[in-house]
């Protein structure tokens, strides 16, 4: 309940400082009342996610370990969905002033929501148990080489194929994006995903994915289905706050974006886990425990 309170008024005195700072105002809703309960939803369901991460990760204490996470939900719920925003600002009719705001309002959420979850967490944990975090990597030639394949081939074909078989067969989303309705088969979709820039655009979020993602997976230890279960929930988080009424985007289209997004994030997520555990050395967190580090 106390991460909740903090993500929506963290969020709410960042959306004035976002607006302030770049002089932009974003247009009016039709409701605002529904517009405050599908925050207060998303709220809820953040906070319960960042606490379940936050608890999770409690056996490490550092200033990594605070960047690492911080930087991950900023990137994760925030700016890798404001690139997007901003590549496909002129379908949208969104300012680049307005996107620079939501990035501001984010980053004054997350610094404020996730300092007072890392703070009560630290309080909370045994403080017995805790160590430094160190990423430790086998190989990073063996980590690099699967993260980049990662990038440059899986998460371009997740994104588009998804993109296609769930999104694009939305009639009023085809109009809505390229002014028809009319439905080309998949691969005659790939020429424009290439000579549009898409593509090479995809696979600069998927670097900036992984790289802010592998510090979280080794956060998380050994406890396999809970990293692949968190990770995959975490990475498919940013979708839920399509259930936001905005200006922008009709409601049918943001659901529709929603079923797109979560599905493939989730399994993108479950990917990151299963290549950066090729990639890591064994980190035993029970004899750690028993052998407990002095904190930093």
């Amino acid at each position: 309940m106390v991460m909740t309170v903090v993500m929506v008024i963290t969020w709410s005195v960042g959306a004035w400082v976002g607006n302030a700072v770049t002089q932009t105002v974003p247009p009016p809703v039709d409701d605002p009342a529904s517009v405050g309960l599908s925050v207060l939803l998303v709220c809820l369901i953040n906070s319960l996610l960042w606490s379940i991460l936050f608890w999770s990760t409690r056996f490490f204490v550092g200033q990594l370990k605070a960047i690492s996470i911080l930087l991950y939900l900023f990137g994760t719920q925030f700016f890798l969905m404001q690139m997007e925003t901003f590549f496909f600002s002129a379908s949208l009719g969104i300012s680049p002033g307005q996107v620079i705001s939501i990035l501001l309002a984010g980053l004054v959420m997350v610094l404020g929501t996730g300092a007072t979850g890392l703070g009560l967490t630290r309080k909370l944990a045994p403080k017995e148990t805790t160590m430094p975090f160190k990423v430790e990597v086998r190989s990073w030639r063996w980590m690099v080489v699967p993260m980049l394949v990662m990038s440059v081939i899986v998460y371009p074909l997740l994104y588009e194929t998804f993109g296609y078989y769930v999104a694009w067969q939305n009639e009023h989303l085809r109009l809505f994006y390229s002014h028809s309705t009319e439905l080309k088969s998949f691969l005659s979709q790939w020429p424009g995903f290439f000579s549009e820039g898409i593509y090479f655009f995809q696979v600069l979020r998927g670097v900036i994915w992984v790289a802010i993602s592998i510090p979280v997976v080794l956060l998380l230890g050994q406890n396999r289905i809970g990293q692949y279960v968190l990770m995959g929930l975490l990475s498919a988080l940013p979708a839920i706050q399509l259930f936001i009424p905005n200006p922008y985007m009709p409601a049918d289209i943001a659901m529709t974006h929603f079923f797109e997004t979560f599905s493939s994030d989730f399994i993108w997520g479950l990917l990151i886990v299963y290549v950066t555990n090729r990639s890591t050395a064994e980190r035993k967190i029970v004899s750690a425990m028993a052998e407990p580090v002095a904190q930093a």
